[in-house]
């Protein structure tokens, strides 16, 4: 049975690397019958789905406690993948990572260091996530095995010491 994927792209992104915001799909098959997609999470466990976006605006980038030194960030981490594998595969259609993020850890601003919980305001917190793991498929480079199709994936995981 051969399939025809329908994506729709929605607001990329203002970074050097343009990802595609992705919704739901839907699959038109060989008798042109419509059926929705939703794909199902890479990993879930105690994970839950962010965007690239929501890393790069909105989490800080923890430091070394030790001397102040600047961890690499989750976004520049998945972007610098991005890149790589974009050179590595120059002809072939690569997705948008999926993002799993866990742990959250949330802190404030040194100006609101010493306010209580109830005065805090959005401007004093700060949000960062502990682990974040991130799958980008290759579509283009896939295996048919015993009827299940195989698609080339790059992937990874960060995880930040605190």
């Amino acid at each position: 049975m051969q399939t025809e994927l329908l994506v729709r792209q929605v607001n990329p992104l203002p970074i050097r690397t343009q990802f595609r915001e992705v919704e739901d799909a839907v699959v038109i098959d060989e008798n042109n019958t419509l059926t929705s997609y939703k794909r199902t999470p890479f990993i879930e466990a105690n994970t839950k789905e962010v965007t690239f976006h929501h890393l790069q605006h909105d989490c800080i980038v923890p430091v070394f406690s030790k001397d102040n030194e600047v961890t690499i960030s989750h976004c520049n981490f998945i972007e610098t993948v991005y890149e790589a594998a974009s050179k590595v595969f120059t002809r072939e259609r690569i997705d948008n990572p999926e993002i799993r993020v866990s742990h959250i850890i949330k802190g404030r601003t040194p100006e609101a260091l010493h306010k209580s919980v109830n005065e805090l305001q959005e401007k004093d917190k700060t949000l960062y996530y502990e682990r974040a793991s991130f799958v980008i498929e290759i579509p283009t480079i896939h295996e048919d095995i015993s009827g299940n199709q195989l698609t080339l994936s790059v992937g990874g995981v960060g995880k930040t010491k605190h």
